[in-house]
């Protein structure tokens, strides 16, 4: 499975300007190990943010300390909005990073509806569950003697739109009409 298809960042980051129209610097925090993942999501996300008139700046972390350091470091660069990129490191400590939004109140878009359930303030992601029965599947087509080089890469075939309204409550924003028209889920 391929979570990167062309345009996901750009349609997060339009998501939660939609959301938050006041933000006009927005963090990209990066929990994607090694090259081109990350590279993909910033060059999507740069290209977004000069069609909506925001500034973006890719902070990265490939362990949990450096997750903290780069939470510290969007506040002190007074970053007004998140986008978190796709990345185990960042879903394995979706609680602080949601928690860490919240109490400096940064509105922010995560990769997982988990981030929403976790208090985060919204989610544009495909469904996890079917993503890794797909896995299972490719899991089980390898045992059976499929070279993995020969699997089809592809795109999740939908992706939906989590709110948290407890999240935006607390951010003091009210979700406007175009969003919650788009919303899969909310969470009250």
């Amino acid at each position: 499975m391929e979570e990167l298809p062309a345009g996901l960042t750009a349609r997060r980051l339009r998501l939660l300007k939609t959301a938050a129209p006041g933000i006009s610097r927005v963090a990209l925090l990066s929990t994607t190990p090694g090259r081109g993942g990350h590279e993909i999501l910033l060059a999507d996300a740069q290209q977004a943010a000069a069609e909506l008139g925001v500034s973006v700046r890719p902070y990265r972390a490939a362990s949990p300390p450096e997750v903290e350091t780069a939470l510290a470091a969007i506040v002190q660069d007074r970053m007004e909005g998140l986008v978190n990129f796709q990345g185990g490191l960042s879903l394995g400590r979706r609680d602080f990073i949601t928690a860490f939004a919240a109490q400096h109140r940064i509105p922010a878009i995560y990769q997982s509806k988990l981030f929403a359930e976790a208090g985060g303030l919204m989610a544009y992601s495909p469904d996890q569950n079917e993503q890794f029965r797909i896995a299972a599947r490719y899991v089980d087509r390898i045992l059976r003697g499929a070279n993995p080089g020969d699997l089809p890469i592809r795109h999740p075939a939908r992706y939906y739109l989590t709110i948290n309204m407890r999240a935006a409550s607390g951010l003091n924003l009210t979700f406007p009409a175009s969003v919650l028209s788009q919303a899969d889920f909310v969470l009250r």
